[in-house]
């Protein structure tokens, strides 16, 4: 309870307001935007890495590592355990850029099914942009002094990615981890250490590319991950057991599960094909051979290996990819006593299997489906623009 308290205030004296006419702002990145990479996209960036980013990356000369907000730090030797997101939630982050504003429905449905299960902090770049979805809040129905508004630099919607993996630590308190994010988002991937020094909370940087959305922890030490945690960190000359050494000393994984990512999806991520629900258990994505082959094998791999690694597992249909969207169920977020589900009107052949795979996973907890068929085609969902703050 005291980490609880202490944290929670922590972030509102940060925040300071719930309107977005007095917001405050932190400081600017140290580092600017690549603007280029915006203009690639038209705006709104992927989730997946852009072409610019993988050749900026390529190029070989990054600017975070001449600057002491972005470089490594050692190995912290006070990590506990990452929490897991089924536990006990006392903050819900989301990010929202000025072109986020064509996604609204969207962030009005899931910020209002959360919000009266914990607070809900929004971070967003543009005022404008957020005061049309405080308004569409206000519209909805949504308790406005449950949700905070909080100015900052951000280049992406992605805050699972980028956000503050809070780490438990042997003293019983906090530490902020924060992998390194996409080459060119240099905004998003300062925010946690940003955040940690107004919580005032120590931050570690493990010399390690990693997006939140490729890890899960089961709050014992079990983690997963996909294969493309290895391939992205090529620079570094990363093998398996490399990752499983940074996992074990920055994020409290005593075993991590490497499994297959889904081919053709832009993200790689372990969050778009399972997620751990309780200790020691998880649901993964099954495709029918008949629709997709390959993925299915490749999923059926995935099982097979998170079975190895002492999870069990239940398998939950994935709706098609045929039009190069790979849609999802399995990036859903557990909020308390809700679980938000995203679903697809677009092919909603599996759902009514869906949503009941995830009432045995989570006995006792009300299940809402989100219709994510919009965002869906930027290559993320529920899962993907949110993070929670464990207890």
């Amino acid at each position: 309870m005291r980490r609880h308290l202490l944290l929670t205030a922590s972030l509102l004296a940060f925040t300071g307001f719930t309107a977005c006419d007095d917001a405050q702002s932190t400081d600017s990145a140290p580092i600017g935007t690549d603007e280029a990479l915006v203009s690639e996209t038209g705006g709104l960036l992927p989730a997946g890495m852009t072409a610019g980013e993988r050749q900026g990356k390529a190029d070989g000369e990054d600017p975070r590592d001449a600057h002491s907000d972005y470089r490594f730090t050692g190995t912290p030797g006070d990590i506990l355990e990452m929490p897991g997101e089924f536990e006990g939630v006392q903050l819900l982050f989301v990010g929202y850029t000025r072109d986020a504003v064509q996604l609204e429905r969207f962030f009005v449905d899931l910020i209002d099914a959360a919000h009266l299960q914990t607070h809900v902090v929004v971070f967003y770049d543009d005022a404008s942009a957020a005061g049309y979805l405080q308004g569409a809040l206000q519209d909805a129905g949504s308790d406005i002094s449950q949700i905070s508004f909080a100015q900052v630099d951000l280049d992406s919607i992605w805050m699972r990615d980028y956000g503050p993996l809070v780490a438990r630590t042997t003293d019983g308190y906090f530490r902020v981890v924060d992998p390194r994010y996409y080459y060119g988002r240099f905004a998003d991937d300062v925010f946690p250490t940003v955040l940690a020094d107004a919580w005032q909370l120590p931050v570690s940087r493990p010399p390690l590319e990693l997006e939140g959305g490729n890890f899960q922890s089961d709050g014992q030490g079990r983690c997963i991950t996909t294969e493309w945690a290895v391939d992205q960190n090529y620079l570094f000359g990363y093998r398996h057991d490399d990752i499983e050494e940074v996992f074990r000393d920055y994020l409290g994984c005593d075993t991590t599960a490497i499994v297959p990512a889904i081919e053709g999806e832009g993200t790689g991520h372990v969050d778009m094909l399972a997620t751990i629900t309780g200790p020691g258990e998880v649901i993964v994505g099954r495709y029918e051979r008949s629709e997709d082959p390959v993925n299915a094998a490749l999923l059926d791999e995935a099982a097979d290996r998170m079975e190895d690694a002492g999870f069990f597992v239940r398998r939950v249909p994935m709706p098609t990819n045929v039009d190069g969207n790979y849609r999802s169920y399995t990036n859903s977020l557990a909020v308390n006593n809700v679980v938000l589900v995203p679903t697809y009107s677009d092919d909603n052949r599996f759902e009514a299997e869906a949503l009941d795979v995830f009432e045995r996973a989570y006995p006792g907890k009300t299940i809402v489906a989100v219709d994510s068929t919009d965002i869906i085609r930027w290559s993320g969902a529920v899962h993907c623009v949110t993070m929670t703050i464990g207890n």
